[in-house]
């Protein structure tokens, strides 16, 4: 399974934290996909998701706009892509199909998560550091 590590540092600790808490929600995401999980447990992991996927990118986006980041706007279509495809899980999520959506969301944040960071979120480290 995923775990944060330091190497996914991005240089500020208020955005360090929500990345480990984006992991922590994958670790219950995991468990779930594997156990059967029932569908209040996976739309409170989903709302839960949702709540704090907006407010991390929010926060990361007014960091990013503080530092003169100049690629921000591509950086928020990609928050915008990713908010928008979990908000479309979650709306076809339902008794029928809770284990398929519970996994789906799985082998998408599996893939997402390290990539967004190691990839989109390192491009701001130097001007959230000051160095440019």
């Amino acid at each position: 399974m995923l775990a944060w590590t330091e190497h996914l540092s991005v240089g500020e600790p208020t955005l360090d934290a929500h990345h480990q808490h984006l992991f922590k929600l994958l670790a219950e995401i995991d468990a779930m996909a594997e156990g059967g999980p029932g569908l209040d447990a996976v739309k409170a992991v989903f709302g839960e998701l949702n709540r704090y996927i907006a407010y991390h990118f929010a926060e990361e986006e007014g960091m990013m706009e503080r530092a003169g980041f100049p690629f921000l706007d591509l950086h928020r279509h990609s928050h915008q892509t990713i908010a928008m495809r979990v908000a479309d899980m979650s709306a076809v999520l339902s008794a029928a199909n809770v284990e398929r959506v519970a996994r789906e969301l799985h082998g998408f944040l599996t893939g997402w998560l390290v990539h967004h960071i190691e990839i989109e979120d390192f491009e701001y480290r130097p001007f959230l550091a000051g160095g440019q």
